[in-house]
């Protein structure tokens, strides 16, 4: 028998300070990208202190996960993939990192360390997504299989639609830049293997939260509402550049303010991580056989 599920009050009640603390590095962030539009040197480091703390949130987050699962365990490979994802997206920045420290008056785009990220992020989308698919089939591993509804079908439908709209117009832009020399050619990689991967993760937010809905109420649910989270974001990170010009104020500007969002992304998936680790703590807890003594 399965152990009751406790109150969805005491479940938001636990996760709340979790949730308060992704809000506040969300809004620090904001705060200070705000306020650094006027110095292009401070803005950088700002973007690279988020980079290399959110960076770390997730993966230490995803390892938590794929820890708490035993060798051979489906989720330990679901859970590691996604650790071996943000684990490359770190490699990423701190790539970005040194040579912005390195090498301060040099673009990045000219470094030779260009083909070298662009490979990192190829791998980090591929594992990434690849989990994020295994992630979304686990219902079906568990016989959590929700039934088929209309509504299930609308935002399977609206996913699909979002993340036309998102990933069509760079996918065509990145796909112009194919070719024209070597720094292009690597950029438009980058922004494939990414835009790619996006897409395909607006799609799985679809199932992700339908099983969060159907597990409403306990703790495994809230590792389900943050990675559907965590994958609404990257939507609004993706849609930046057409959804900026709809902002209030100077249109770069309402670009790296959306930019951040990048921030709870990630930190949400750590997030997912840490709940995860926390659920089947919980689980083993309450399933573990009571010691009787021996009264004669």
């Amino acid at each position: 028998m399965n152990a009751p599920r406790p109150p969805s009050g005491r479940a938001l009640a636990k996760v709340a300070p979790w949730l308060g603390a992704v809000l506040v590095l969300q809004g620090v962030h904001l705060a200070a990208v705000a306020t650094s539009f006027q110095d292009a040197q401070r803005l950088a480091l700002v973007g690279d202190v988020a980079g290399w703390a959110v960076g770390l949130l997730a993966v230490l987050g995803t390892a938590a996960a794929a820890k708490a699962f035993g060798a051979g365990d489906y989720l330990r490979r679901v859970w590691g993939l996604l650790t071996v994802g943000a684990l490359l997206s770190l490699v990423s920045t701190a790539l970005r990192s040194y040579w912005m420290h390195a090498v301060p008056d040099v673009p990045f785009t000219a470094s030779p360390l260009l083909p070298v990220r662009m490979g990192v992020v190829v791998l980090a989308n591929v594992s990434t997504t690849f989990a994020l698919v295994l992630l979304a089939r686990t219902y079906k591993q568990s016989g959590l299989q929700p039934p088929p509804s209309p509504r299930a079908t609308l935002l399977w439908a609206v996913a699909a639609l979002a993340a036309l709209a998102v990933g069509g117009p760079a996918l065509v832009s990145a796909v112009g830049h194919l070719g024209q020399d070597f720094a292009a050619t690597c950029t438009a990689i980058i922004a494939l293997a990414s835009t790619l991967a996006d897409m395909t993760t607006i799609l799985l937010v679809a199932p992700i939260l339908r099983v969060a809905y159907m597990l409403r109420g306990g703790r495994l649910a809230w590792v389900w509402w943050a990675m559907g989270i965590s994958g609404a974001v990257w939507l609004f990170y993706d849609a930046r550049e057409w959804l900026a010009p709809l902002l209030p104020g100077n249109p770069a500007e309402a670009v790296e303010l959306l930019r951040t969002l990048r921030t709870s992304g990630l930190a949400m998936l750590g997030l997912a991580g840490w709940l995860q680790r926390s659920a089947l703590a919980a689980a083993q807890r309450q399933s573990a056989p009571s010691v009787v003594a021996p009264t004669a």
